[in-house]
């Protein structure tokens, strides 16, 4: 591959990495599986409700719906920077939830490490500031 065909790949990962993320953010789940592969990975760290590895791209929309069903609709994200190559990106964001059930809110910084293929979300991981925090927030 080519230097510019390289960058033009990493520009359109960077696109797409946005767009799922305003998809999200705009409450098309819809939208945002369309920048997924068929059979994306999520793989979310912890030791609360919603950790786990989610396979499938209606599995990784699921835990999405997840989250926000228990914040009551409250969950936010913020991303402040996407870096991407040809085959990589990763989203900077700040997301921000509560829960009627819990005294404290949610202010997470995350990274979301993603592998891209054929120009959609093929994997990734999600890497918490705080992840007891998190834990805190979204366990039983």
């Amino acid at each position: 591959m080519s230097a510019q065909s390289e960058k033009a790949q990493a520009e359109n990962n960077a696109r797409v990495v946005r767009g799922f993320y305003d998809a999200l953010s705009g409450g098309d789940l819809e939208a945002a599986g369309a920048f997924l592969t068929d059979d994306s990975v999520l793989h979310v760290p912890g030791k609360s409700t919603n950790t786990g590895d989610y396979a499938g791209r209606e599995a990784v929309i699921g835990f999405v719906l997840k989250a926000a069903t228990l914040s009551k609709g409250t969950l936010k994200l913020d991303v402040h920077r996407v870096l991407a190559d040809d085959e990589a990106a990763v989203a900077l964001a700040t997301y921000t939830a509560t829960r009627p059930d819990r005294e404290v809110p949610l202010e997470n910084n995350l990274a979301h490490v993603i592998t891209m293929r054929d120009g959609r979300i093929a994997e990734s991981w999600l890497h918490s500031r705080d992840q007891y925090e998190v834990d805190a927030f979204w366990g039983e």
